[in-house]
């Protein structure tokens, strides 16, 4: 629920009166309601900020994970990350495969490579890869270093 903002507004006690609203909650400040025959408008204290607004030209009729383009492909890297991974959970022999799924994986989340439909199974993909191949570099130290 939104509250209006700050302003004087008709006092709801006394007819005659404006009270204070302070955008949260009723004031002990009031004023004589002035005495003019045009109804009373609140005065309204806006927030003052950046305005945006989107020119007809700048509208994309595309999809957002689609990219609009006509060609889709799939990431490389992705595809590297998630196969590096599954092979760190398989034989991870001093972590080598972890590193080579967390390197992988971070060069498809920061540069995906894929269009289309795609791009976000891309990346979902990747991070995925990144998060199992943390967890195996993290059993691959333990193990080697004993530190549990």
């Amino acid at each position: 629920m939104t509250l209006p903002a700050a302003g004087w507004f008709p006092d709801p006690q006394d007819a005659s009166r404006l009270r204070w609203w302070d955008g949260h909650a009723w004031g002990a400040a009031t004023r004589a309601l002035p005495s003019r025959t045009e109804p009373i408008v609140p005065v309204v204290v806006a927030p003052v900020g950046p305005s945006f607004s989107v020119q007809p030209a700048a509208v994309r009729t595309g999809s957002w994970a689609s990219g609009g383009s006509g060609v889709h492909r799939f990431s490389a890297f992705s595809s590297l990350a998630v196969l590096f991974a599954a092979l760190s959970i398989v034989m991870n022999p001093w972590g080598v495969c972890s590193a080579a799924a967390i390197a992988t994986g971070l060069l498809a989340v920061v540069w995906p490579g894929a269009t289309g439909g795609w791009r976000v199974l891309a990346r979902s993909a990747s991070a995925s890869a990144l998060v199992v191949a943390v967890a195996t570099a993290a059993v691959a130290a333990s193990s080697q270093f004993h530190l549990f």
